[in-house]
């Protein structure tokens, strides 16, 4: 009986989950555009990294 408890509780983890990993992957692709490509984003992601460090 737990057991059925459970599954349902999961299943909207991994839907979430999924769901947020999809917007993630939305808003990178529309930075990544905005920043000439995707080199341009990763060179920007890089220095605004050593900028906090």
């Amino acid at each position: 009986m737990e057991k059925d408890k459970k599954a349902p509780k999961e299943a909207d983890s991994a839907a979430k989950a999924k769901q947020l990993a999809e917007k993630l992957r939305f808003r990178l692709k529309e930075a990544s555009a905005q920043r000439g490509g995707s080199e341009a984003f990763l060179h920007w992601l890089r220095s605004d990294a050593k900028k906090g460090a």
